[in-house]
């Protein structure tokens, strides 16, 4: 946000998108809850909302429609000392342990089996391997668990067919996200690469 406002940009948040005015080729408006922002002849923008949020703003988008959840813990205690800052786990509820200076967090992946349990049981659940591998005590700290049903598209060749390029049909209208085709599945790098080729494709449409 901050290098964006140095260089010219202007920064608006809390405003949500509820429709997109298309004319011919081109978008030529973004309408707002608050209010209609029109999208000059040299402009493009740079669609970054989830498949199913981009569906119901773009005609006939083809898009994942079949998510997987992820859940992730954070528990509020030091880690030992000398403790890898991350660590896979195997044959557990828990793959993943991130150590920092104040707290340990987990993440799950594929967690539909776990988004409906109980979130005490279900931190107490996670503490219990990670006091294990870490060698902490058991007693479970201060916890926030974190669940998120459609954290990532189904990893299989029938969603991956469903993903759209950056480019659409709108000559300045351009998608991002890791559910676009990337050459990765759901990833935070595959969100990145789109970023950069949506910002790519972008430049090249105003230069023209």
């Amino acid at each position: 946000m901050t290098y964006l406002e140095a260089h010219g940009g202007v920064v608006k948040t809390g405003r949500r998108l509820k429709s997109i005015t298309f004319d011919g080729d081109r978008i030529a408006g973004l309408v707002f809850a608050d209010g209609e922002t029109a999208v000059g002849p040299d402009e493009s923008v740079i669609l970054t909302t989830p498949p199913w949020v981009a569906q119901d703003l773009i005609p006939e988008l083809s898009a994942p429609d079949d998510f997987r959840a992820i859940v992730n813990g954070h528990f509020k205690i030091a880690p030992p000392a000398g403790a890898p800052a991350i660590i896979g786990v195997i044959g557990g509820t828990v793959e993943w342990i991130f150590t920092f200076e104040d707290r340990v967090s987990i993440t799950i992946s594929g967690a539909d089996r776990l988004v409906d349990l109980d979130r005490q049981g279900l931190a107490e659940r996670i503490w219990a391997e990670v006091a294990t591998v870490l060698g902490l005590p058991t007693a479970l700290p201060q916890w926030q668990i974190v669940k998120e049903k459609r954290a990532t598209f189904a990893a299989t060749v029938e969603q991956d067919r469903k993903r759209p390029p950056a480019a659409t049909r709108w000559r300045n209208l351009f998608l991002a996200g890791d559910w676009t085709q990337t050459g990765l599945p759901a990833t935070i790098e595959g969100a990145v690469r789109s970023g950069f080729k949506a910002a790519e494709l972008a430049s090249a449409a105003a230069s023209v």
